[in-house]
């Protein structure tokens, strides 16, 4: 297989945290919750703000979702005084994905778990189908899917053995916008075939994307199909750069730069 040429939309930005910036600024637009553990992806689950994805479809299959969770319990270990409502995790373990868990046994934990992980906001889920169907009747084969909804306390796990599980305050994958595809097993062709319907999505203004070095496409879906503002991407980039948003909390006398200042420094950026 020749070199597989990626689409200026999917590459990076020559400003490195627009990429993430763009992500934080949507969570911020529209105050989206992040799941930081299993209680709150359990609560969101309950509330329907999270659907179950099912593993296999005509469409899509779920490849290696879920595969490093433990059989930890599920008690906020990190939070010992404060009171976390169990119940809708309780709940969940009475019926979720066509079966029961029993809350005390490891190998149910681990089960739920998993399952828990096959979770998308519904606009995601939206746009991963539209994504599948385009790629199923293209090569009649489903679109692999490695990574749906990740908890913060997943992601600080997954960080370990991947350098690219963002841990920041508002981690994409948290918000249950984000899935990644997997490209590892595709030809150039149905690399060239998903790139450009991701760069035709990002051109719409409904997803923000990346190809990342890990053989998966990055594709995080926009609440409203629209894309935040470029004065509010700018107005994040500081969030998007642990070490920069501790630099300037060190530096906090020093005159604030405006968005609009700092957007104009950075406007019209082009992909690389």
């Amino acid at each position: 297989m020749g070199p597989v040429e990626t689409p200026p939309e999917l590459r990076h930005y020559s400003e490195r945290h627009w990429f993430l910036a763009t992500q934080i600024a949507e969570t911020r637009k529209y105050s989206i919750p992040i799941c930081r553990d299993y209680l709150d992806l359990a609560a969101m689950i309950e509330r329907g703000e999270m659907v179950s994805v099912p593993g296999v479809t005509d469409t899509y299959v779920l490849y290696g979702v879920g595969q490093r969770v433990d059989d930890g319990s599920f008690t906020d270990d990190d939070e010992p005084n404060v009171t976390r409502d169990y119940q809708p995790l309780q709940t969940l373990a009475k019926s979720f994905g066509g079966r029961s868990y029993n809350l005390d046994d490891p190998a149910d934990r681990e089960a739920l778990k998993s399952n828990m992980l096959s979770s998308l906001r519904p606009v995601a889920l939206k746009v991963l189908e539209e994504i599948a169907a385009a790629y199923h009747q293209q090569f009649d084969r489903p679109l692999p899917v490695s990574s749906l909804v990740r908890p913060e306390e997943y992601q600080h796990a997954l960080r370990r053995v991947n350098r690219n599980a963002v841990v920041i305050e508002a981690p994409p994958h948290s918000t249950g916008l984000a899935f990644d595809i997997d490209y590892r097993y595709m030809s150039g062709a149905e690399q060239t075939f998903i790139m450009n319907e991701l760069a035709r999505l990002k051109n719409q203004g409904r997803i923000e994307a990346i190809r990342e070095r890990n053989a998966n496409y990055h594709v995080f879906a926009f609440l409203k199909g629209t894309r935040p503002s470029d004065d509010l991407i700018a107005a994040s980039l500081d969030d998007a750069d642990p070490s920069k948003r501790e630099a300037n909390h060190a530096e906090s006398k020093a005159e604030p730069v405006h968005p609009k200042k700092a957007l104009a420094a950075k406007k019209h950026k082009r992909h690389k």
